[in-house]
């Protein structure tokens, strides 16, 4: 598989990004006429994700990743454009500089600072005259030195895979109740390094975050997304497991006081979780989430009803109701014997309105009620300030409730 091109501009050069049998990709420069590829830049663990090309329509002087930390591997050290970037890395120490735009002189720069901590910075940079202008700050109000920091973890799983994601530390020593925080997807997504929002706001409550980029996830290769492929309730389930297992055992987390908070798949992991792990979790959040599977087959309308829709779900899901329905948090709400908050937009077109209804119905028969916030004219995820508002005050109460400072 090739994708990322970048042509020189006799159009024989060409500058891909290649991966031959699901290993994560990495960057070569081809030479069509030889018929050769030589290797540039790369990592047995990591995919690279792109090029940084020299002013507006240059070829390419580094390769980029951002598996786990941001990457620069420079391709062409002693290029103008090179030396540009990394004296840049080195006025912004601990961020990320990325290029956003080239005046058609070559001469003016628009770059962006970013890290885990900060929300990022804009910023011109005038070649000629070596001179630098800030334009804006993103969200100037949240003053880096007052957030958490986000730490790359990588472990062995329960299989002997590697399996990686990201832990965030509140201020204070450890171990510390954690949220455990699936992302959605789950194919070919994946959590990465910088700032997140909803991880700051969890860190400045006194909770860890925990992010597993569990197999399925994108930035690790094709092969590693494909071994998640139907495990939806199995693998990738073990895997959020054994990172939360790790965390313990490294001493990071207290055993006592962990919740899950996820949105979409991160939702149906948030509620199938406590099924599989009885004991292990306090609570859990399901936010726009899929919680009956062969529901989710019926029902579906991402890209309508299409043969290459079902075709998907074969591959990736499976086509067994009786399995998927031994791993559908709805259909297991006996087995969920913790406190439950269900989040739900009305006009939710993804994870239909239906999985909500269902989950609550379950829980209410199952004699385990959830706390309910719905939001009229809203889809799949808030967008309204006043709603995310509500939502994130919701939550903080019920954490508190569950694994806060005084909870039992």
């Amino acid at each position: 598989m090739i994708y990322g091109t970048q042509f020189d501009p006799d159009n024989n050069v060409v500058y891909a990004l290649v991966t031959d049998a699901g290993e994560p990709a990495q960057a070569y420069r081809i030479d069509l006429a030889a018929g050769t590829r030589t290797k540039l830049a790369g990592r047995d663990d990591v995919s690279m994700s792109g090029f940084m090309l020299e002013g507006r329509n240059g070829s390419p002087f580094a390769v980029l990743s951002f598996a786990d930390k941001p990457s620069v591997q420079y391709i062409k050290p002693q290029s103008g454009w090179a030396q540009l970037h990394a004296g840049l890395m080195k006025s912004f120490p601990g961020m990320m500089v990325s290029f956003s735009g080239v005046s058609r002189d070559n001469d003016k720069v628009m770059f962006r600072t970013w890290s885990d901590r900060d929300a990022g910075s804009v910023y011109i940079y005038e070649r000629a005259a070596k001179k630098v202008q800030k334009l804006m700050d993103s969200r100037p109000w949240l003053p880096a030195a007052r957030m958490a920091s986000m730490k790359p973890i990588a472990f062995t799983a329960r299989d002997g895979g590697k399996v990686y994601g990201f832990y965030t530390a509140p201020a204070g020593p450890g171990p510390h109740p954690l949220v455990v925080l699936p992302h959605g997807g789950p194919y070919e997504v994946s959590d990465s390094w910088g700032f997140d929002e909803e991880v700051q706001f969890l860190a400045s409550r006194g909770y860890a975050v925990l992010q597993v980029n569990y197999r399925g996830s994108s930035g690790r290769g094709e092969s590693y997304v494909q071994a998640g492929w139907k495990g939806w309730g199995t693998k990738i389930q073990d895997d959020i497991t054994d990172a939360v297992k790790w965390t313990i055992d490294q001493k990071m987390t207290d055993a006592n006081r962990i919740c899950l908070f996820g949105a979409s798949f991160g939702g149906y992991s948030a509620l199938v979780q406590p099924v599989l792990n009885p004991g292990m979790y306090k609570c859990a959040i399901g936010y726009v989430g899929v919680y009956d599977l062969p529901l989710m087959r019926k029902t579906d309308n991402r890209n309508g009803q299409s043969d290459a829709t079902e075709r998907f779900f074969a591959r990736t899901l499976g086509t067994d109701d009786v399995a998927l329905g031994k791993v559908s948090p709805a259909l297991r709400a006996g087995d969920i014997k913790v406190p439950v908050m269900l989040v739900h937009g009305k006009d939710d077109k993804t994870a239909d309105f239906n999985q909500f209804k269902v989950m609550e119905a379950a829980l209410k028969a199952a004699g385990n009620p959830a706390q309910v916030m719905l939001a009229d004219g809203e889809g799949h995820g808030f967008v309204k300030p006043e709603n995310r508002a509500e939502m994130y005050r919701k939550m903080e109460a019920f954490l508190a409730k569950y694994i806060g400072p005084g909870a039992k």
